[in-house]
């Protein structure tokens, strides 16, 4: 560098983990000296402080198989921070279970303001459905948790009759009785009805 001349030099800082800071940049003149000059850098670094809602458990109660249905979680900002989050994505493993989907999966939220995200759930077995879901949130260094449950299960089907009444018949002659199936569920129901015998004098239409 010429004489009399200044240099500006830009100094980048990126904290790592919440905490405070007192460090020292040092300046060394090539072909004059090393730590020709010390720089006090001081920093505190702090993190919004967040809450996810609901604390615990996401209930979906009843789920019909493969059919979404959703819920939503709020993530809170009580500082005077801003605050980014980020939902987890799901690993393979409970994807055999369940699917989750959330309509907005990361984002910044203002101080002093929330964001609700809603949870979309498609149950991929019948059973009693337990898994997680993580929110992260920067600067904490564990994710949020909440554990979302469901029962799913399979279509609910009714008949408008429990028996067949034919009464008094003639032999030789058919008789027909109509049985009413209503599928009572958002999801369609396969049926299949047949006679317990092969042989049989009842025929299934």
């Amino acid at each position: 560098m010429e004489k009399n001349r200044e240099a500006q030099i830009t100094i980048e800082f990126v904290p790592c983990f919440p905490q405070s800071y007192d460090m020292v940049l040092v300046v060394d003149l090539e072909g004059v000296g090393q730590d020709m000059l010390a720089v006090p850098i001081k920093a505190e670094c702090l993190v919004p402080k967040v809450r996810v809602l609901p604390t615990d458990f996401l209930e979906y109660d009843q789920c019909f198989l493969r059919h979404p249905k959703t819920r939503r979680i709020e993530i809170i900002n009580d500082d005077t921070l801003k605050a980014k989050y980020e939902i987890v994505a799901q690993d393979d493993q409970s994807k055999r279970i369940a699917i989750y989907t959330a309509d907005q999966e990361a984002g910044v939220i203002n101080p002093k303001s929330s964001q609700v995200v809603n949870i979309t759930l498609k149950t991929e077995i019948l059973s009693n459905i337990r898994i997680p879901l993580y929110v992260k949130v920067e600067g904490y260094h564990i994710p949020f948790m909440v554990t979302i449950l469901a029962t799913s299960i399979g279509p609910i089907v009714s008949v408008n009759k429990t028996e067949l009444e034919y009464n008094n018949v003639e032999v030789l002659k058919d008789y027909i009785e109509k049985l009413v199936i209503k599928n009572e569920s958002k999801i369609p129901a396969e049926y299949t009805a047949f006679t317990k015998n092969k042989e049989s004098v009842w025929k299934v239409i």
